[in-house]
């Protein structure tokens, strides 16, 4: 002001920690030089944004500042208490180089232990990035998990070591993993994102309340566990879903001669178990979970097998 009183210093505190937490963590320390009143703001700011390597002079760079800034917040540097982190690669080829895989794998380790929300985002040309096969993913606070454009193995889809979990999403990741498990998950959405065509993921969430299926890529529709609390479900199935008959039938593809593979698979090989269960061609195992629901928005592409439920 030409004034030359400084009226936003004279905010509340927690006024400038909304203020501030919509920065990249950068700007967030910078902040120290504003003024002498300004100096140790930074470090009581309930959230972390690192918006990847755009503006920094190398990746190296980078590393080093997220790596020092985690440490001091997460490892009993300050005080004040982390509320959520946020990582946003949004384009910036950060995340194509297997080492920075490792270094974003140990960021959300370290982060997750800590905070009640946690979420990244990675925005390639290439498939969805990796992380580390052993990442295991354990914390007695976190509440929210949103991962987008990330490849998930069996272990990371474990959140059994997260015990105060509500709410899950996944959008564009691959997500070719045997189960999804929580003792705790009530709100679970997995949109966009690919499946395996050769197995189905088992769904074992039995606090399960909602549940959002929106138009996955390739793979084979979802094997859902009993959800005796669900209350709300919406599946879109589109043409990318794997379970369609070449036949065009669903009711005894067989009697056509070979089973073609969409119906194969939907039911089971006997002889491999790890293609998921064999089921009764006139028992839907998925319609059966969401059977449960008290609202249910069920749409599907012409083209996607039929299922035979009795409610």
């Amino acid at each position: 002001m030409a004034s030359g009183v400084d009226r936003i210093s004279a905010l509340p505190e927690d006024v400038l920690h909304h203020v501030l937490r919509l920065l990249p963590a950068q700007e967030v320390v910078r902040s120290c030089v504003l003024a002498r009143c300004w100096r140790g703001v930074w470090r009581s700011v309930p959230a972390l944004r690192f918006t990847g390597t755009k503006g920094w002079d190398s990746a190296d760079r980078f590393v080093q500042f997220v790596d020092h800034l985690l440490h001091l917040r997460c490892a009993g540097g300050v005080d004040a208490p982390l509320d959520s982190c946020d990582f946003d690669f949004d384009s910036d080829g950060f995340m194509q180089l297997p080492a920075n895989e490792q270094h974003a794998s140990r960021w959300i380790c370290e982060a997750v232990s800590q905070v009640r929300a946690f979420r990244i985002r990675v925005v390639e040309e290439q498939e969805p990035s990796p992380l580390a096969d052993d990442l295991r993913l354990v914390s007695q606070h976190i509440t929210t998990i949103e991962l987008i454009g990330i490849a998930l193995s069996d272990i990371v889809a474990d959140f059994s070591g997260c015990p105060a979990l509500v709410q899950l999403n996944m959008e564009d990741c691959d997500v070719f993993v045997k189960q999804i498990s929580s003792p705790s998950l009530k709100h679970l959405r997995i949109a966009r994102c690919y499946l395996s065509e050769y197995f189905r993921i088992l769904i074992s969430v039995p606090t399960l309340v909602s549940l959002e299926l929106i138009e996955c890529h390739r793979g084979r529709i979802p094997l859902l566990g009993s959800f005796p609390r669900l209350d709300r479900a919406i599946v879109v199935l589109n043409e990318d879903c794997s379970d369609q008959c070449s036949q065009d039938r669903f009711d005894d593809c067989s009697a056509e001669g070979e089973t073609c593979d969409g119906c194969y698979y939907y039911y089971g090989d006997p002889e491999y178990p790890e293609s998921g269960p064999f089921c009764d061609r006139n028992n839907s195992i998925f319609l059966k979970g969401l059977s449960e629901a008290t609202y249910l928005e069920l749409s599907a592409d012409y083209d996607v097998v039929r299922f035979s439920l009795h409610f």
